[in-house]
Order: structure tokens, then C-alpha cells, then sequence
């Protein structure tokens, strides 16, 4: 499916990408389009009284059988709040992935490197040193830079010193298969006392195929699970 085909199912009905065939048609398409437009909204309108927006085992299922495209759950700390989103645009090694509402996350084989229309964006992010060492399941230290945009609309720098410690070797479900992977713990502080832990489950192949990344300050950390590369 094509990049345009992927944005006019998704502004169409939020993730109509995910019915049976196309858009969708009859009965069971609605019904389908109809879950996962409701998954879809709201990602960061929980008030006190409200239900947090989850996702089930059943919508991962529906999510995987209605569409080939690649899948990536996402949960956010700040609200509590979970989402199935599309890839929407490859980019080498970069995916991007999109909500209904055309928030984004790109990961590089899945490493977060930015995120969109979140509040607080993650606008770039180096990480090339901390990744080789995550990715190779080898302990080590190494730097990584991540830029934001703050409330004034100006990018402002996060330098962050970070320990990678390597752990168990276990068998993880990803999607519609399961292999064995690696747990990696990233640990991470800045000289303003700013500090974090990314956790990793890395697969033979070096990528992180589920995890917990920090955000930034705003967006805090966020629980990632490829369902389908």
C-alpha cells in the first residue's frame, strides 16, 4: 500500500487501513473500523473519572488480521493510555508510524528517534554509539543527544551519559511469531541530574522488537512492542 493510499485510510476512518481489504466494505469492515477508531481516540485526553484508552489482545489480533502493513503498539505513562499504530512511510532504517489523529513515532529498527504532534516532540535524536552497543547485546558506556521543542517553539539539546548492561536470554511472542531475544538495560543521566532506564528486548538481528524508551520530559516513557515489521 502506498504512502498516500495509508494517509487517506487513516483520515477516512482513523484506521480503516486495518479492515479486511482497502478502505473496507459491509458489515464486518464497520464493525472492525469502528474498535479501532475508538483505540484510536483520545491518546492524550484522559481526565480524573475517565477510563484510560486500552488495548486488548483481541485488537491486536484484529489489528494484524485486517491489514499486512507494519504494526506498533504503543502505551504512554503519562496517561495510562495504549494505541495500535500503522506504518505510515520508510525511510532506510526509519519507520514511521501513525495514530488516526496523525501523531507519529519514527524508530530506527526500532530505536525511538522522534516523535510528533505529542507535546514536547522528540525532534532528532544521536544515538548511533548506544544503540551499537545495545543492538550487539555488549555492555559498555556511550553518549547519546536528543533534541526537544519546548513550549516556545525552540530546540533545546539533552546530552545524557548512558551505561548499557546486557541481561537474560528469554523467548519472546512478537506479533504473530516468537523468538528468542535479548534483554538490554540502558541506564541514563544528564549533568542536570535529568536520569532514565530504557529497557530492550533485541532479537538476532540487533532490533529492539519490544521496549520501554524515555520521550523526553513531557511524552516521559513509553512502552513499545513491534507487532509486525
Amino acid at each position: 500500500m502506498s504512502r498516500r493510499r495509508r494517509l487517506a485510510c487513516l483520515g477516512a476512518v482513523a484506521f480503516a487501513a486495518l479492515t479486511l481489504s482497502g478502505c473496507g466494505t459491509g458489515t464486518d469492515s464497520a464493525d472492525r473500523a469502528t474498535v479501532l477508531r475508538q483505540i484510536a481516540q483520545g491518546l492524550f485526553e484522559t481526565q480524573a473519572g475517565v477510563s484510560a484508552s486500552t488495548v486488548g489482545p483481541e485488537q491486536i489480533q484484529a489489528a494484524l488480521q485486517g491489514t499486512e502493513e507494519p504494526l506498533l503498539y504503543a502505551r504512554f505513562s503519562v496517561t495510562g493510555n495504549s494505541v495500535i499504530m500503522i506504518g505510515i512511510e520508510d525511510n532506510g532504517r526509519y519507520r514511521t508510524y501513525a495514530t488516526g489523529a496523525r501523531q507519529t513515532i519514527t524508530l530506527r529498527d526500532g530505536f525511538l528517534t522522534a516523535t510528533r504532534g505529542m507535546g514536547g516532540d522528540l525532534m532528532s535524536a544521536d544515538i548511533d554509539k548506544v544503540q551499537a552497543l545495545i543492538s550487539a547485546r555488549r555492555a559498555g558506556r556511550a553518549t547519546r543527544i536528543m533534541r526537544f521543542l519546548n513550549a516556545e517553539d525552540i530546540t533545546y539539546e539533552v546530552v545524557l551519559d548512558c551505561r548499557v548492561t546486557p541481561g537474560e536470554t528469554r523467548t519472546l511472542a512478537a506479533g504473530t511469531s516468537a523468538a528468542r531475544a535479548t534483554e538490554v538495560t540502558e541506564s541514563c543521566k544528564d549533568r542536570r541530574g535529568r536520569q532514565f532506564t530504557n529497557t530492550y528486548t533485541i532479537d538476532a538481528q540487533g532490533r529492539a522488537i519490544a521496549s520501554t524508551q524515555w520521550g523526553g520530559d513531557a511524552l516521559s516513557a513509553v512502552d513499545l512492542r513491534i507487532l509486525r515489521f
